[in-house]
């Protein structure tokens, strides 16, 4: 279908499609910089999964864009430190609907122009690589768009995929399918103080009895509930039980909290079907869970569900070709680049494909060992079953990211192949299956947003584009404006490279380090 009425045209310097955290850091710094930067969205506020999708944990290194974020909801008492007497920001969580608030101030104070309402459906090219216009469906009719320079930050590719640049969707070690996906939800009314209690009475009881390494209490317990019938399968995991981000301001015997745990599998998430389909389990998952948590687990006899993110919980869809694809080995052996431009200094956040028994894979497999990856010695690494590697296990040496290390995210992965006036920003950024969770969480996701923004304004201010550009040059002037990509990730992660101790495989498939013991 042709479309030839719109019921207006609007114009700007740099215009941002998806209103995240990557898009809000790439806007929020276009801006800063002197460009009519307008920002499209296609809900009614910002933060995307972060808020909507009530995933409020900062995750990553916090720096640049991010740091304020984080700064200001401590400020206005909307964060939780998980350790408060640490001067360092780790995980902290915040208040979804004051982080909206508090992005939207973000925006407004440094001249973006926000577009709620706004669906990108097409893409008018000047020529084979240059955008020439937006067309967006409003309520209003549809829309154009035009600008000098264009980010792609909707997660899922879809500005660059209409616009013809090439991408990926799935693992190839999973034959294209993509990371399990968890809608979230909001809960209240939990008395977390009598539930880690019984957890903790339940590990002695075990220990007591001879097992040396008990299963969490919770994690039995559902286990029960699904021979019963009561629920279709295990929410918790074996390794660490019931995970859950607690909401600031709320007290640990009348807790509300956030978990991202109901997990789909098998998963396509650009099929509307399938995502339909993941949709109604989480749902009904949700359901069971709540009546297994108020019938049978301590703590939880009050327990309500509040509230449902809406937004798709998401991981990953399509990943763009770019002029680097950022690799996985390059996440394992904590690779850096003269034009990084953002930092991952986590371990890999594959949520599962296909496995409810793992829930996570936290190692690749490379054909040989580098940097600073921590190996193991067999193709077959400890955690190599058929429930981890359903496809077959892959060539090479089981690797897992050190925690005392990160790697660099190059300005390379911003560029899309074949068109030229686009960078894109967030999850779609060109990565490859697994390494892609280095561009996904909040941290590095602004980190690449904030990049992004720089680099289309000096683009504009030199008439060239984005790929003309030396990334290293842009890395020095993130690192001018207070972005310390020049020196080691600080804080918590200091610590951990300080902390004496063996690196050991854990539960969850990551490295963990056991300090050592201290002589007597």
């Amino acid at each position: 279908m042709e479309i030839t009425s719109f019921c207006k045209t609007l114009f700007c310097e740099v215009a941002v499609v998806g209103g995240g955290t990557a898009g809000i850091a790439a806007s929020i710094e276009a801006a800063r910089h002197g460009k009519h930067t307008m920002m499209f969205e296609k809900g009614t506020s910002l933060g995307g999964l972060a808020t909507n999708g009530y995933v409020p944990q900062i995750a990553g290194n916090i720096e640049g864009i991010c740091l304020e974020f984080t700064k200001r909801l401590d400020a206005v008492g909307q964060l939780r430190k998980i350790d408060p007497s640490k001067d360092y920001y780790r995980n902290p969580s915040f208040e979804p609907e004051y982080g909206k608030i508090v992005f939207e101030d973000m925006c407004l104070e440094n001249g973006v122009r926000v577009i709620y309402d706004s669906t990108l459906i097409a893409v008018e090219m000047k020529d084979e690589r240059n955008i020439d216009f937006l067309i967006f469906f409003t309520k209003g009719g549809y829309m154009k768009v035009k600008a000098k320079m264009y980010i792609d930050a909707t997660g899922d590719g879809d500005l660059a995929a209409l616009s013809g640049v090439p991408f990926e969707v799935g693992g190839q070690d999973f034959a294209g399918l993509n990371i399990a996906s968890t809608q979230g939800s909001r809960w209240a009314n939990a008395d977390l103080i009598k539930y880690q209690k019984a957890e903790e009475e339940w590990r002695a009881k075990k220990i007591a009895e001879g097992d040396k390494d008990p299963l969490p209490m919770v994690y039995v317990l559902e286990e029960e509930a699904i021979k019963r019938g009561e629920i279709s399968r295990h929410v918790c995991n074996p390794a660490a039980g019931f995970f859950r981000v607690i909401i600031p301001n709320t007290p640990m015997d009348n807790a509300s909290f956030v978990t991202f745990s109901f997990h789909s599998y098998y998963c396509h998430n650009t099929d509307a079907e399938d995502i339909t389909r993941q949709i109604l389990e989480q749902h009904q998952l949700m359901k069971q869970f709540h009546a297994f948590l108020k019938n049978h687990v301590p703590g939880f006899e009050n327990l309500r569900l509040v509230g449902i993110g809406n937004v798709p919980g998401v991981r990953d869809s399509r990943r763009i070709f770019g002029e680097y694809m950022l690799k996985a080995a390059d996440v394992a052996c904590g690779t850096k680049f003269e034009d990084g431009i953002a930092r991952f200094p986590e371990m890999f956040d594959t949520h599962h494909p296909t496995s409810d028994y793992w829930f996570f894979m936290r190692h690749v497999h490379i054909p040989e060992v580098a940097g600073s990856a921590v190996a193991e010695e067999d193709h077959l690494g400890k955690t190599c079953d058929a429930r981890m590697h359903p496809f077959g296990v892959p060539a090479g040496i089981p690797v897992r990211s050190n925690p005392r290390d990160y790697c660099d995210i190059p300005y390379g992965t911003l560029i899309p192949q074949d068109v030229d006036n686009l960078l894109c920003a967030g999850r779609c950024c060109s990565a490859e299956f697994h390494a892609q969770g280095s561009m996904r969480i909040i941290g590095p996701a602004m980190g690449t947003g904030q990049a992004a923004g720089l680099a289309v304004c000096v683009a504009i201010d030199r008439k060239v584009n984005p790929r003309e550009l030396d990334g290293k040059e842009i890395r020095q002037m993130l690192i001018a404006e207070g972005v310390e990509l020049d020196k080691p990730c600080d804080g918590y992660w200091e610590e951990l490279r300080n902390m004496e101790g063996d690196l050991v495989i854990n539960k969850g498939d990551a490295i963990s380090i056991i300090p050592k013991k201290k002589e007597d």
